[in-house]
């Protein structure tokens, strides 16, 4: 694919939309676009994490390992980033591996790319698409996690509920000694 194929590629998204050509070529010699085919490996889970990937073209899946089990944890699409965490975390570990479902075309960004956001469009219209991204995927963590917690008994709650319960005064002359702190 040429340079000129990668930027028409990228009019094409979303999230490119009215960026002018010419930001995108200097994005494209920030961020050279890499090719994966059908099965190869993108990311293992656990490797270093120092850059980030721009789904141009083709499909990512990425899989989460525990306990010798494979889970598919999402399917990355054109104009999605993965692997973001490398981009703001030094030394960070990558939390899934994520291998090409089709022939894929991705631009690598590493954070020496971010730091041009100030004099590109471009960029900036990619800083802008990964915070969003970032805040639906908290949100939907943290649903997540409300979900569990309102699935899964409080055995706290529950012992708390049950001394409470205990210690209720179970006659007139308790209760009025529980009310006005007497025997």
């Amino acid at each position: 694919m040429s340079t000129d194929s990668d930027i028409d590629t990228l009019t094409k998204l979303f999230l490119f939309k009215g960026v002018p050509r010419r930001s995108l070529q200097e994005l494209l010699s920030l961020a050279p676009p890499v090719r994966f085919m059908t099965g190869q490996p993108v990311f293992h889970q656990g490797a270093e994490a120092d850059s980030a990937l721009l789904l141009i073209e083709g499909r990512l899946i990425a899989t989460v390992t525990a306990l010798a089990d494979d889970k598919e944890v999402g399917q990355i699409r054109p104009g999605e980033i993965v692997g973001e965490q490398g981009l703001f975390v030094a030394g960070g570990k990558r939390s899934a591996s994520v291998v090409a479902a089709a022939p894929s075309a991705c631009l690598l960004l590493s954070p020496a790319v971010m730091d041009h956001a100030f004099h590109n469009p471009a960029i900036v219209c990619l800083e802008q698409h990964m915070l969003g991204t970032l805040a639906r995927r908290i949100r939907g963590t943290n649903q997540a996690i409300q979900k569990v917690w309102k699935d899964v008994p409080d055995p706290d709650a529950e012992a708390d509920a049950a001394a409470a319960e205990a210690a209720r005064p179970t006659t007139l002359r308790d209760r009025l000694a529980s009310l006005f702190g007497g025997r």
